[in-house]
């Protein structure tokens, strides 16, 4: 077996609903990659607009790519479709908007080394990476690629700046998990997670990624893997965004510490303005308060946001950006929490199974439908090696598992 033929098949998923624009972007930058990919999988989640042309039209300029249509399906079960469809051993997920650095692909593959990758093969007839547990030392599984904001304007830059970690300091590759916009890991690895949540619309990668941390993987932190990511243009849509991911903290209460004490500090401060309204000397204590928790507590990073963009006007535009993420954040969270204490059949219970049940019973059931939906067999490790019993209890989550950061004053 030469070099090449021991390469693994590399599949690279993404999803996409009514974004031509940025889908033919993405698109574009895969196609120009130092490391073509094998496949790339784009799953469509039913657009109603010109995306499906669009990537029909990337597809005669690209054959790798493939569409597959899935109307209904939200970004977790379009990732396991797409997934479960391709043909990789090793799977890389990038979100549509994004655009891939040319040796993104190349360096987010390069740690799973071709000695192990070669061993896999030869243990595996059906193209997939069975790792073997007893290795010394471990495989690699799961890789960690990072991001780096495209700003076109000022108000998008200080966004990325303000609110996407490792923008300003460094990221601590031991606790940091990756945003599914730049992430690699084995197609066995996510067999024995059970996939992505699909119950979950918002933070599914975050949840993920505890899943992942949980069976006793760490990511590699591939810190040149890079894609580059356009934030919000509007701060309508960025209130709109993070009330989507406190929605999505709100019913996997990953985070609630945080939010919790930025809830209780609105509270103060809207306690105070109602006291105004009765009596003037609640005004003194108002301003104390938003003083502190609104403006000094966030003046450090408004002041290095400033600096960064080289604008003077970016210090009060940064202030009042985290100032929306913040209510926008808990306000979405709170929305979540009633959610899952009102369904928890929708939310509470399937958390509590998709942590703790058997990756055993799991990776026969994922297997089972890869095989449905491929027409071969696949091999699934979990089924002669269980993962360790994971807690449903998601306190002990590290607020690094989503990449885009919600201050705390």
């Amino acid at each position: 077996m030469d070099h090449r033929e021991a390469q693994p098949i590399v599949s690279v998923i993404l999803t996409v609903k009514n974004d031509p624009h940025g889908c033919a972007l993405m698109l574009e930058s895969l196609g120009c990659q130092t490391r073509p990919a094998d496949e790339i999988v784009v799953v469509d989640g039913g657009s109603t607009d010109n995306t499906i042309p669009t990537i029909d039209s990337c597809v005669l300029k690209n054959p790798a790519i493939r569409r597959i249509d899935a109307p209904g399906a939200n970004i977790a079960a379009g990732r396991n479709i797409g997934i479960q469809k391709a043909k990789g051993c090793i799977i890389a997920t990038i979100d549509a908007g994004c655009l891939a650095k040319p040796e993104w692909l190349e360096r987010l593959v390069a740690p799973f080394s071709a000695c192990e990758v070669s061993d896999a093969i030869d243990r595996s007839s059906q193209g997939v990476w069975i790792a073997d547990s007893d290795s010394d030392p471990a495989p690699i599984e799961w890789v960690a690629g990072f991001y780096r904001v495209a700003p076109q304007t000022l108000l998008e830059n200080v966004v990325g700046l303000a609110t996407m970690r490792g923008q300003l300091d460094p990221v601590n590759p031991e606790t940091f998990n990756p945003s599914a916009r730049s992430m690699a890991f084995t197609r066995d690895a996510w067999l024995r997670a059970g996939g992505f949540p699909e119950w979950l619309r918002f933070s599914e990668d975050t949840l993920f990624d505890h899943r992942l941390r949980g069976m006793g993987l760490r990511p590699y932190f591939a810190a040149d893997a890079v894609v580059h990511w356009r934030p919000r243009t509007s701060l309508q849509s960025i209130a709109r965004q993070f009330f989507y991911y406190g929605t999505g903290r709100g019913h996997t209460q990953i985070g609630a510490a945080e939010v919790a004490y930025n809830l209780r500090n609105m509270a103060i401060a809207v306690g105070l303005s109602a006291g105004c309204l009765w009596h003037w000397g609640f005004l003194a204590p108002l301003i104390v308060c938003v003083g502190y928790f609104y403006v000094h507590a966030l003046h450090r990073k408004a002041i290095r946001v400033a600096r960064s963009t080289n604008q003077w006007i970016a210090y009060p535009l940064c202030l009042i950006v985290m100032w929306i993420v913040m209510a926008s954040n808990a306000l979405g969270f709170m929305v979540g929490t009633v959610q899952r204490i009102a369904r928890p059949e929708r939310y509470r219970e399937p958390m509590d199974e998709y942590l703790t049940r058997s990756s055993a019973l799991k990776s026969r059931v994922v297997a089972e439908r890869c095989q449905a939906a491929t027409g071969r067999i696949v091999k699934a490790a979990g089924t002669s090696r269980s993962s360790p019993a994971l807690s449903a209890d998601t306190s002990s989550i590290n607020p690094e598992s989503s990449a885009d950061w919600v201050p705390t004053p």
